[in-house]
Parts: C-alpha cells; sequence; structure tokens
C-alpha cells in the first residue's frame, strides 16, 4: 500500500506528507488523553467519593497541559524533519510508504471490525443503562412503600445514588472484556485499561454493598423485634438490637478488607500483602462473635439466677450481685479465649504465654499492690456480704445507691444521679442503711408561745397516721421522744420511725409535710424570723445638760 504523490516537487509534497503525519499524531495523542481522563473522572464520580472528584479535577487540568506539552514536541518534530528533508534535498515519499507497507487489507479488515464491535458495545451499555435506570425507578417506588425511618431511608437513599454508578461500571467491565478479547491490544494497554475499571467497579460495589447491608440488617433486626414483643424471645432481640451497631460496623469493615484485598492482588509489587486480608476479615469476625456470644451468655445467666423485683429481700440482692459478677467473669473469660484464637491466626504460639502467666502474673501482681489490695478487698466485700448492689450505703463522703460491685471497683449513685467509682482498696468504713432496719429522724421545731401539751397531742395524732399512709416503709408507729433542745426562740422536738431500710429519706419527707398541715389545722405556729420596729421618743432640750440629739428610730429583730 502506497501514497500518492500530492504535490508536483518533492519539496512541496514533503511538506503535504509531514503536515499530514503531523495532524494526525496530534489527532491521535489529544483523543487518546481526552477519552482516558474522561474515562477516569466518568468513573471517579460513578463511585460517589467526594474526596476523590477534587482528584478528578487536577488529574483533567493536568492531562490537558501534558496534551499541549506533547503537541509542541510533536510540532517541532515534524518541522526538524521537514527542515532537514529541504536541507539534504531527500524525497520522503519512499519512507512513507516503507511505513505503509506493513498495512494489509486485512489489518484494515480487523480495525473496521473492532471499531464496529465498540459501536455496538456502545449501544448496548446505552441499552442496559438505560433499563437499570427504569428497574432503579421502581426500587425506588417501592421503598416509598415500605415506610421507613430516618436512619433506613438514608441509607436507602444512599443506595440508590449509588446504584446506577455500580451499573455503570458493571457494563464497562464487561464491556472493556469483550473489547480486550476480540482486539487484542498491547499487553500494557490491556492490563492498564482493564485493571483502572476494576478498582473503579470494587470500590463503588463496596460502597453499594455497605450501604445494603447497613439497609437491610437495620430493617431484618427491626422486624424481627416487632415480632418477637410479647414472646420469651423478646429480650434476645433486643440485645441483638443493641449489637447491631457493632454487628453493621463489622461487616463495613470486612467488605472494604475483601475489597482491598481484591485491589491488591491485581498488583504483583503489592501481592505480597493479600494474605493478610483473609486474616483480618478473620479477627474482626471473631470479635463479633464474641460480643455476640457476651450478650446471649449475660441473658442465660440472668434468665436462670436473677431475680427481678421492686422490693427484693437481702437473700435476693445477694443472689443478683453474684449475678452481676459471673457475668463479668464470663465476659473476660470469652474474650480471652478469643484472643488466643487471634494469636494464633496472626501466627504467633499461644502456649508459651499461657505458660509464662503464671510468673507474669506474680511480677505484675508485686508491680501493683494497689491493683492487688482492691481486688483481696473486693472478694472480701462480697463473700463477707457487706455490701450488695441495690444496697443504700455510706463510704467516706460518699453516700448512694449500689450500682455495681466488681472484684476491683464499686459504683454508686448519689441523691443527685452522679456516679461515683470507688476502688476497693480505699474502702475502709461502710455504713449500711440497707439491713434490718433504720431510724427516720424528724427534729420539729416549736414556738415558745404554743401550747406545749396541744403540740405533743398534734404530734402524737400524725404519727399515728404515718404507718397507713407510708405504704409498708414504717414498720411501727413513729415515737415521739420528747423535747430535744431549747433554742433562743423555739422549742425542738424530736420523733424517731424505725423504717424499712434504705427508705428513711421517703419518711422523712411525709413526716415533715403531714406535721406542717397539722400545724396550719390547728393553729400552731411554726417559728420563723420575724422582725418588729418600734418608734422612737424625742427628748425636749435642757439648759442644765449638754443638747441631746434626736434618737433615731431603733429597730430589735427577734427571731423566732
Amino acid at each position: 500500500m502506497g501514497i500518492f504523490r500530492l504535490a508536483d516537487t518533492v519539496e512541496l509534497n514533503n511538506a503535504w506528507l509531514v503536515g499530514l503525519s503531523v495532524t494526525l499524531v496530534l489527532l491521535a495523542l489529544w483523543g487518546v488523553l481526552v477519552a482516558s481522563t474522561a474515562l477516569v473522572y466518568q468513573g471517579i464520580r460513578l463511585m460517589g467519593v467526594k474526596a476523590l472528584e477534587q482528584v478528578a479535577d487536577g488529574l483533567r487540568k493536568r492531562a490537558r497541559l501534558s496534551a499541549a506539552l506533547m503537541s509542541f514536541v510533536v510540532v517541532l518534530v515534524g518541522i526538524a524533519v521537514l527542515g532537514f528533508s529541504l536541507w539534504a534535498k531527500k524525497d520522503l515519499e519512499p519512507h512513507f510508504n516503507a511505513l505503509l507497507a506493513g498495512v494489509t487489507v486485512d489489518w484494515l479488515a480487523a480495525l473496521g471490525r473492532g471499531a464496529g464491535l465498540l459501536v455496538l458495545l456502545l449501544a448496548a451499555f446505552l441499552v442496559l443503562e438505560r433499563a437499570a435506570r427504569q428497574l432503579l425507578v421502581r426500587l425506588e417506588r417501592r421503598l416509598d412503600e415500605w415506610q421507613l425511618g430516618p436512619e433506613h431511608r438514608a441509607h436507602a437513599q444512599k443506595a440508590l445514588e449509588q446504584g446506577p454508578g455500580f451499573i455503570k461500571l458493571v457494563l464497562a467491565y464487561f464491556a472493556v472484556g469483550v473489547a480486550v478479547t476480540s482486539l487484542q491490544p498491547p499487553a500494557a494497554f490491556e492490563w492498564l485499561v482493564s485493571t483502572t475499571v476494576f478498582v473503579l467497579l470494587s470500590i463503588s460495589g463496596g460502597r453499594l454493598a455497605v450501604s445494603l447491608l447497613h439497609l437491610m440488617s437495620g430493617r431484618l433486626v427491626e422486624s424481627w423485634e416487632a415480632k418477637s414483643k410479647g414472646t420469651k424471645y423478646e429480650e434476645y432481640f433486643v440485645a441483638l438490637s443493641r449489637l447491631l451497631p457493632v454487628g453493621q460496623r463489622s461487616l463495613e469493615a470486612i467488605v472494604y478488607i475483601s475489597v482491598a484485598t481484591l485491589i491488591v492482588r491485581h498488583f504483583q509489587s503489592l501481592e505480597s500483602f493479600a494474605p493478610y486480608g483473609p486474616v483480618l476479615i478473620r479477627v474482626i469476625a471473631l470479635f463479633f462473635a464474641a460480643s455476640v456470644v457476651v450478650e446471649f451468655v449475660r441473658l442465660v445467666i440472668a434468665r436462670a439466677f436473677k431475680v427481678d423485683g421492686p422490693d427484693l429481700d437481702d437473700s435476693a440482692r445477694r443472689r443478683n450481685t453474684f449475678v452481676a459478677l459471673i457475668q463479668s467473669a464470663s465476659k473476660y473469660v470469652i474474650y480471652f479465649l478469643v484472643g488466643m484464637m487471634v494469636l494464633s491466626d496472626l501466627g504467633v504460639d499461644p502456649t508459651p504465654i499461657l505458660a509464662g502467666a503464671g510468673i507474669v502474673g506474680l511480677t505484675v501482681g508485686l508491680g501493683s499492690q494497689a491493683i492487688v489490695t482492691d481486688l483481696v478487698n473486693g472478694i472480701f466485700l462480697l463473700f463477707e456480704d457487706q455490701i450488695l448492689n441495690g444496697d443504700y450505703i455510706r463510704i467516706n463522703d460518699t453516700e448512694g445507691v449500689v450500682e455495681e460491685i466488681t472484684p476491683r471497683i464499686t459504683r454508686i449513685r448519689d441523691r443527685f444521679g452522679r456516679l461515683h467509682i470507688l476502688r476497693n482498696g480505699e474502702v475502709k468504713n461502710v455504713i449500711n442503711y440497707s439491713r434490718g432496719w433504720t431510724l427516720a429522724v424528724v427534729d420539729m421545731a416549736v414556738a415558745y408561745e404554743c401550747d406545749l401539751k396541744k403540740v405533743m397531742t398534734v404530734i402524737g395524732e400524725v404519727c399515728e397516721q404515718v404507718p397507713m399512709l407510708s405504704q409498708g416503709k414504717v414498720s411501727e408507729i413513729p415515737r415521739l421522744l420528747g423535747i430535744e433542745s431549747m433554742d433562743e426562740s423555739w422549742l425542738t422536738v424530736r420523733i424517731e420511725a424505725k423504717v424499712q431500710p434504705g427508705t428513711h429519706f421517703d419518711v422523712k419527707r411525709l413526716l415533715n409535710r403531714l406535721l406542717f398541715e397539722a400545724f396550719n389545722a390547728h393553729g400552731l405556729e411554726i417559728p420563723y424570723p420575724k422582725s418588729v420596729q418600734y418608734e422612737g421618743v424625742m427628748l425636749p432640750p435642757t439648759t442644765s445638760a449638754a443638747p441631746q440629739e434626736e434618737e433615731p428610730l431603733a429597730v430589735a429583730a427577734s427571731r423566732r
């Protein structure tokens, strides 16, 4: 195959040949750069990663700059070739004919078939993409009928936004595979195109899978929890709903690690890191399974041994305290076993660790005597039955209800809702208000002007009403002890009531209210501060004495 002469003279013919060659090279260069940049930019946009879109914009700018620089180089090379041919007075037509000698009719036919195949693939891509878009519209309508909650709706919306991009990348991946098989391009170009599309497809598929897993797992657990209401399995599904965020995060990590492993396997220089992917997936799965086992073991132990109720005796509260201790111990045992399994998966033999655990424990114990003291004191607190869960106690300046006891620490919630965490080694003197009975002591102030006999009668009537109104908190009628003290403006009358453990504050409030109402009903004065004002007296001036100033108003306060 040869080139027909474009001009009569050699110089003009060379100029035509060089100009056409430079034009074709520039068209091919710009076509390849524009097409590849557009494909990469669209692929990044289809993934929906906002951070990568800025990278794509920068890539487009650098591609245009590179194309301009390469065009300048091509033009300079063309000018140099043309100048050399004019200086040497050589005809370039034989050289162009030699280059085109390798272009045969079969090669042109294959090129035509390849172009036709690309056109057919593009048409099929557009048709399938349109069908997929219609399918997504139907899915969106179906999701609208499900009446999803705000969180599920957000995940569904994200999946619908990521769906079109994933479908386009899937179609592009199959189209590239068919085109590469049919056209058989150079190996480097084939690897570059197929790897780029595969990486984009893997990332987009991973993000879509995460959104779908969040949506389906939340929807599934929610439906299970709704169906289990009123059944004996209700608390198990409530526990499963508590584990849902942990499970979703674990599944998300597993999906992303799987995607990273698939991508790494396409790069020979990074293939040595590929075996770590399954190991990480197994570690994450083990810890999630351990969380599930811990939660269900906790529920099984609670259902088997725990006693529920508003008013529990000492035996029931002692039982509940040891239930919490067993739950805590089982959690540590399960996580310890899982840790040994993880070490085994990572290639670390746990046998020497177990063999040296005694020596290490002894060393740590000698170096951390405070921890040992806490543990020993905590064990004595539990087994000597000094405090139990639900006891109202006082330790030094901390007073409140015991929420949890562990071998090392004790958690106490005071009346103001503050949680105090005490090391068991610091517990030296415990005042327990929840054992046997306690006294509710009320000191009532009485004015000196009141009839003391009537006061005692009214207080006695109030004491007789307390057992009936206290709802079983008072075991016997409160005792009127008499006058406790005589202050400047009032008498203090003391009342003591023997009450159930932990109820002394409630009974004191009840007694205060009843006493106030009874005093007001019988006209008895409750002392409070008063101020009394006296008018001053003006004295006339005298001649025998020095003039006396006017006496100011005097204010005398008597506190009652």
